[in-house]
């Protein structure tokens, strides 16, 4: 994942959470323009504010990072269905979706 990449899922929690930069900002206890700067690639995130973000915004830092952000809930419920099948019903999956 690159840095654009990290920055852009920053914007994505944060409208997911239905806040404003701004008001993201002035929870984290910075300036107003702080998310923004962040944002637009203008300052450094630390590794720390980027969980206070996730924190705040109630947002799995496992979704976060996961290798698609939207398909994250989906791709974790069918994961977890498919885990507590017996092993003749996952075999079954396995070659249903070969065909």
């Amino acid at each position: 994942m690159e840095i654009k990449d990290v920055l852009n899922r920053i914007g994505y929690v944060r409208i997911n959470a239905g806040l404003s930069a701004r008001e993201l900002s002035l929870r984290l206890g910075m300036s107003p323009q702080y998310i923004s700067q962040i944002e637009g690639g203008r300052i450094s995130i630390s590794v720390e504010k980027l969980l206070q973000i996730l924190e705040i915004c109630d947002f799995p830092i496992e979704r976060f990072f996961s290798s698609d952000i939207n398909d994250y809930e989906v791709n974790n419920e069918l994961k977890d269905l498919i885990e507590n099948l017996p092993e003749n019903k996952k075999k079954n999956i396995i070659e249903f979706i070969k065909q």
